[in-house]
């Protein structure tokens, strides 16, 4: 049960995992990588799977019993039931190799099929976000509270993957949303999206097509600045699903009617 946890231990184990991993990268950074494209023709790199090997190292030291879920390994010694880790190394991979800085190292704890505690650190700014259930979000120390929903259009973020016939889905929901009035960027980093929307610099963030580790690290820090977390069309978020509409509370309805069915319909001629 979560309540025999030692929380402040996990969140710790989290932040040396993750700050093992950022180190991995901010080394690897400028070398000479080697990339490969993988399922979907994402890339991934030596940086990836250094920083994947530092950060799995650490949590299993500290958490030898809890499964791990990563993006570049996939199910590590999972049984059901257990609590499980949900590791992304490197959340951003194209910004990273192109010496750009959205990208993140992004951990979470999933306990009996719930999001216990969340952790994203950046490593070009060593700005970490954490989140712990029911205990409020925070940005280093400072908390994080979504405010009101400011003047002028709402500015959201969106993201694009590789694989072709999502990217056609993912370019449908761009259009829905400027058609229904939003402003919007792309941050190549669903972890840096969230982030945004957690510290109210974002008004919003919708994505689909995606990981569990892209979704459920940064969808625990909006729920607990104050935002609310669906799924595609309004449904129950679960780290189940390969979708998410995150918002601050103003502008969230609109967002999930501005994001269209599920999955997105790409339009007649676009395909």
């Amino acid at each position: 049960m979560i309540v025999a946890f030692d929380t402040d231990r996990l969140t710790a184990t989290a932040a040396q995992a993750a700050a093992e991993a950022g180190r991995e990268l901010l080394r690897w950074h400028g070398t000479r990588l080697t990339v490969r494209s993988k399922e979907g023709d994402a890339p991934v790199s030596d940086a990836d799977l250094a920083a994947e090997h530092q950060a799995l190292g650490i949590l299993r030291m500290y958490t030898p019993d809890f499964g791990i879920v990563s993006e570049e390994s996939g199910a590590v010694g999972l049984r059901d039931g257990r609590p499980t880790w949900i590791v992304d190394p490197l959340d951003g991979t194209t910004n990273y190799l192109r010496g750009l800085p959205d990208y993140a190292v992004a951990l979470a704890l999933i306990v009996e099929g719930r999001t216990h505690l969340s952790l994203i650190r950046f490593p070009e700014s060593g700005e970490v976000f954490r989140a712990v259930a029911g205990q409020g979000a925070f940005r280093n120390d400072a908390p994080l509270h979504i405010g009101d929903r400011p003047p002028g259009r709402p500015l959201v973020a969106t993201g694009f993957g590789t694989d072709g016939v999502v990217r056609g889905r993912q370019r449908s929901v761009a259009d829905r949303l400027l058609n229904a009035g939003f402003e919007i960027r792309e941050p190549g980093s669903a972890s840096t999206g969230l982030c945004r929307v957690a510290s109210g610099a974002y008004d919003g963030y919708l994505e689909f097509g995606i990981g569990v580790w892209d979704t459920v690290p940064g969808a625990l820090l909006v729920v607990e600045a104050g935002g609310t977390v669906t799924g595609w069309g309004g449904a129950p978020f679960t780290s189940r699903h390969d979708n998410v509409v995150a918002a601050s509370p103003a502008i969230h309805r609109e967002l999930v009617e501005a994001g269209g069915p599920c999955p997105p319909v790409i339009p007649e001629g676009q395909a």
